[in-house]
C-alpha cells in the first residue's frame, strides 16, 4: 500500500511538460484500447473543457451514423481511448426513434453530471429538455458546447484525458511496472507474506488533481444562516423580559399575599364640606350662551358662488395668531379680473368687530376657484368668530368660523 501511494504521488508531482503527449487523433481502424466511459466518469471528475471535447467526439460520430440510417444509432459500447478520444460502437437491429433519443440524451447527461461547478451542465440540460427530433438535439448540444471548445487547448486537454484513462486502467510502480486489473473472472494472486499489506491488484482511489474547486455556500444556506442569527438576536434581547415575567408569575403563584402589608380594610372619610359663607366655585357651565354672528353679507353674489373660511394650520385659540384659508368659488362663464377679500374677527359676547386688511388675487380666464391664506391675530375672549367677506367683484361672506367651535360661554 505504501509503495502504491508513493508511486501515485511521484507521478502527480511530475511536471506536465515532461509527460509524453498522446497521439492527436485516434485510430478507429485497429482495435481500440481504453476504458469504458462509465468507468472513467466514476473514477475521475472532468473539467468543462475535457467534457466538451468528449461531447464533441460523440457528436462527430453520431451525426454521420444518423445519416446512414436508424439501425446504426443503437449504442452498444462507449469507450475512451488511450489518446483521449471517445469512441462509440453501434449495434444492429431496428429501434424506435424515442429509444434512440433517450440513449443519446442519456450519454450526454452522464458526461454533464460528472462535470460539476460550471455552466456547461446547465447548458447541456437545457439543450436536452423538450427535444423530440434527434437532428435538432444534436444541433442544440453542439451549440451548447461551443464556448468550452478551444482548438488551441485541444492537444493539452486530450493529454489530460489520456492520463485519466491511464490512471483508471492502472498505475505505474516505482520499479517501472504497471499494475493492471485482472481480467473478468480471474482472481488476483495472493500477496507474499511480509512484503506488503496490500494485494498486487489493489491501488488507491483516483482523484482528479487538476480540477478541485472549493464550493461556495449557496444562497439558501446564506439565507438560513441569516435567519438563525436574527432568531438568536431576538432570543437574547427578549430573554431578560421573559425571565422577569416568568419570575413575577411564579411569585404570584407561590406568594399571593405580601406579609408586610396589613390584611385589613382602612376606614374612608367623606370629603369635608365647604363653609357656609364661602361661595361655590364657578363651573364651566356658568354664563350665557353667545348669540349668533351676523356677518352682514349673503353667501353668494354676482359671479361669486361660494365663500369659505377654514383653519389653515391646526387649531386656533383666543389671544393667539391664527392662519385662515379663504376659498372663493367663481362662475366659470363670468369674466373676472381680480377678487378682493378681508377677514373679520367677531367678539360674540361684546359684539365688537375687528376688520382685517384687504387681500387681492388675480384671476385667470376660466378659473373656477381662487384661494389665499391670511394670518390674523385673535384677541382674548371667551367666544370668538372669524368670517371672510369679499368686496370685489361682488360682496359675499363665508359662514362664521367659531372659536371655540362648541361649549362657548360668555
Amino acid at each position: 500500500m505504501i509503495e502504491a501511494v508513493t508511486g501515485l504521488l511521484t507521478r502527480r508531482n511530475e511536471p506536465a511538460d515532461a509527460r509524453p503527449e498522446p497521439p492527436a487523433q485516434p485510430d478507429h481502424a485497429g482495435p481500440v484500447s481504453g476504458v469504458a466511459l462509465g468507468r472513467l466518469l466514476a473514477a475521475a471528475i472532468l473539467s468543462p473543457a475535457q467534457a466538451s471535447l468528449l461531447v464533441a467526439d460523440a457528436l462527430d460520430q453520431l451525426e454521420p451514423a444518423r445519416s446512414d440510417g436508424p439501425d446504426r444509432i443503437r449504442l452498444r459500447n462507449v469507450t475512451v481511448s488511450d489518446s483521449g478520444h471517445l469512441t462509440i460502437e453501434y449495434g444492429r437491429g431496428a429501434v424506435s426513434g424515442q429509444d434512440v433519443n433517450e440513449e443519446v440524451a442519456g450519454l450526454f447527461r452522464s458526461i454533464a453530471t460528472n462535470c460539476r461547478s460550471s455552466a456547461l451542465p446547465e447548458r447541456l440540460h437545457e439543450s436536452l429538455v423538450e427535444t423530440t427530433d434527434l437532428d435538432a438535439l444534436l444541433q442544440r448540444v453542439r451549440l451548447a458546447i461551443e464556448p468550452g471548445v478551444d482548438p488551441a487547448e485541444e492537444s493539452r486537454k486530450r493529454c489530460q484525458i489520456a492520463r485519466l484513462v491511464t490512471a483508471t486502467r492502472g498505475r505505474p510502480r516505482p520499479d517501472g511496472r504497471t499494475v493492471e486489473e485482472p481480467p473478468a473472472g480471474e482472481t488476483p494472486p495472493s500477496a507474499a507474506t511480509g512484503s506488503t499489506l496490500a494485494s498486487p491488484g489493489w491501488f488507491p482511489p483516483v482523484r482528479n488533481p487538476w480540477h478541485r474547486r472549493k464550493r461556495r455556500p449557496s444562497r439558501r444556506q446564506g439565507a438560513l444562516g441569516l435567519v438563525a442569527i436574527l432568531i438568536l438576536f431576538a432570543a437574547v434581547w427578549m430573554a431578560p423580559r421573559a425571565w422577569s415575567e416568568l419570575r413575577r408569575g411564579w411569585d404570584a403563584v407561590l406568594n399571593p399575599v405580601n406579609p408586610e402589608e396589613q390584611n385589613q380594610i382602612r376606614p374612608v372619610s367623606p370629603p369635608p364640606e365647604p363653609p357656609a359663607d364661602q361661595a361655590a366655585p364657578a363651573t364651566t357651565e356658568a354664563g350665557r350662551v353667545p348669540p349668533p354672528v351676523d356677518v352682514g353679507a349673503p353667501g353668494s353674489a354676482g359671479p361669486i358662488t361660494l365663500v369659505t373660511a377654514t383653519r389653515a394650520n391646526g387649531e386656533c385659540g383666543p389671544g393667539q395668531a391664527c392662519e385662515i384659508r379663504v376659498d372663493v368659488h367663481l362662475d366659470p362663464a363670468a369674466t373676472v379680473d381680480a377678487v378682493t377679500w378681508r377677514v373679520n374677527v367677531y367678539d360674540r359676547c361684546s359684539g365688537e368687530v375687528r376688520a382685517g386688511g384687504d387681500v387681492s388675487e388675480r384671476v385667470q380666464s376660466g378659473t373656477q376657484q381662487v384661494y389665499g391664506i391670511v394670518r390674523t391675530d385673535l384677541p382674548p375672549g371667551a367666544a370668538l368668530a372669524v368670517a371672510a367677506i369679499t368686496s370685489a367683484p361682488a360682496t359675499a361672506a363665508s359662514e362664521p368660523l367659531l372659536i371655540p367651535a362648541e361649549n362657548a360661554r360668555c
